[in-house]
């Protein structure tokens, strides 16, 4: 393909993506009043958690995406199709061609090609990509993935890089990292979010609007990974999850076409991007969500010493069962790699009363606990670090609270942390709430009716890869019982098939994924 022929093609692509709509990727002709392409974007700052998003522009009214064909420029060829996998690797010249075809940047080697492959989770750095590319536009991802089938390169897309399996990383391959694509505006009851955005930005954003969207805590977390597993957080009970707040999507698919996708859309396409995984489907670049006047809430926080966790286990339970949606509190269930341990219960009260909370929480627990503080009048925002550290985990999603023999086992595989050296955490999250009110089969995510998840996590301290990797298999083996599978968010190299995440929902997702990606050019961390 020749430089001029590209650079019609992109026209095509831009003008689509603009007005939301989907296009071959084929080679059109230009002159049709698009203007000029911008000047390269700037190569980000030697900073593992990536480029400062762009800021807010708001609105009047609410932003759309406007799903309505609109005509095509008038091509004097018809359309190219991607071609076939080459034997050979792409030659210098090719991949100079495409450099200039793209108005983000493309990073091979260097400072700036370190930074972009880098992940949060340290374990990955020594994974080198053939080349990355800072998508700044649709276009950029529509051309990259033409490229990249034409040369045979393994695809995988990157928003926040948090994926505990390192997914958005793929030695040889190429990384299409849409972090550029950060936007952030903020509408009357909605909001049009870039799906490079970090959560960071997303919350202070919307905040500052007095409106939120039911996210993660972590500061650095995409909200496009987040949100299209699924999404648990703070306000997962008063909300939902960050997925239900999806009206449409705008995303680019294996053939290259840059489509805007909702419920009369591609409504299959629609429904598995909200639950059924990052990196499947195609590459999104930008969310219309559903936004909520920004709560106010207080949080509480009670810590028990180890000889009561089983008290507080049950305790916990109980006290989730019998919360309505204005409560939200996890288990923490702690070593460090010093060998101490303890029993920790944050929680969130939205009727701002926390000491009626906490007592309620102390009363089901039966143990007073040795230390507990409340904090008034907050935000939601994140709550996190986002130091990079090494870590190993996993989880299961619970059908219903774990009975006396399942906590007794929980209890000993986290006494088996200590015994290896390992700092770690067994975190159950609950679920219910609005999140549970949602129908089983309206979104991609299966697990409505579970009562939590547990993520089984580990640093590994004074001790080995190994050891850290067998405790996380060891900690599955405690719940098998009461575990329903696990949560896609939370993928971990063991369990590399669909069904532990997807349970009766695969084979339609199978389906979606055969007509979207027959050819198979998006894997992530699971095989449909």
């Amino acid at each position: 393909m020749t430089n001029e022929r590209g650079s019609d093609r992109r026209t095509v692509l831009r003008l689509a993506a603009l007005a939301g709509v989907a296009v071959t990727t084929g080679c059109g002709t230009g002159g049709n009043g698009a203007t000029p392409l911008p000047s390269k974007t700037p190569s980000i700052a030697r900073n593992p958690q990536g480029p400062t998003p762009t800021p807010v522009r708001p609105s009047a009214s609410p932003p759309t995406f406007s799903p309505s064909p609109v005509p095509a420029p008038t091509a004097t060829a018809p359309p190219t199709p991607i071609a076939t996998a080459r034997a050979t690797a792409p030659a210098a010249a090719d991949w100079n061609a495409l450099s200039k075809g793209l108005r983000g940047d493309l990073l091979r080697s260097g400072p700036a090609y370190d930074t972009g492959r880098t992940l949060f989770n340290p374990r990955y750095d020594n994974v080198k990509p053939a080349a990355v590319v800072r998508c700044a536009e649709p276009a950029d991802v529509a051309e990259s993935i033409a490229f990249a089938r034409r040369f045979g390169l393994p695809i995988v897309s990157r928003s926040g890089g948090h994926s505990y399996v390192g997914a958005s990383t793929r030695a040889g391959g190429m990384v299409l990292d849409v972090r550029p694509m950060a936007d952030i505006t903020v509408g009357s009851g909605t909001a049009r979010i870039g799906a490079g955005a970090q959560l960071e930005s997303v919350y202070s954003i919307l905040g500052a609007r007095g409106r939120v969207v039911p996210g993660g805590t972590c500061p650095t977390v995409g909200i496009a990974g987040l949100a299209l597993g699924g999404g648990e957080g703070l306000a997962t009970r008063k909300f939902g999850l960050t997925c239900d707040a999806i009206q449409s999507l705008q995303l680019v698919t294996a053939d290259g076409k840059i489509r805007t996708v909702d419920a009369n859309h591609d409504p299959e396409l629609y429904w598995a991007c909200r639950g059924g995984g990052g990196g499947t489907f195609g590459v999104v670049t930008a969310f219309q969500m559903k936004t909520f006047p920004s709560p106010t809430f207080s949080s509480f926080r009670a810590t028990w010493s180890w000889s009561n966790a089983g008290a507080v286990l049950r305790g916990w339970q109980n006290r989730m069962r019998a919360v309505g949606d204005n409560v939200w509190a996890n288990l923490h269930l702690q070593t460090t790699s010093g060998g101490s341990r303890s029993a920790v219960v944050f929680g969130v009260t939205y009727d701002n009363d926390p000491n009626d909370q906490l007592a309620k929480l102390v009363a089901a627990v039966g143990k007073d606990p040795s230390g507990t503080s409340i904090r008034r009048n907050r935000k939601l925002g994140p709550l996190g670090g986002s130091d990079r550290v090494t870590f190993f985990a996993g989880s299961d999603v619970l059908k219903a609270p774990i009975p006396a023999a399942g906590i007794d086992a929980v209890l000993a595989v986290v006494n088996r942390a200590v015994a290896a050296k390992l700092q770690a955490d067994a975190i159950f999250d609950p679920l219910g709430g609005a999140a549970g009110r949602v129908g089983a089969d309206a979104t991609a995510f299966p697990w409505r009716s579970a009562f939590a998840t547990i993520q089984w996590y580990a640093e590994r301290g004074r001790t080995t890869t190994a050891a850290a990797e067998k405790w996380v298999s060891d900690s599955h083996a405690s719940v098998r019982a009461s575990s329903a599978g696990a949560y896609v968010n939370y993928l971990e190299p063991s369990r590399p098939g669909a069904h532990p995440y997807f349970g009766t929902h695969l084979k339609r997702l199978r389906a979606v994924k055969a007509k979207y990606d027959p050819g198979n050019v998006f894997r992530p961390g699971y095989v449909l």
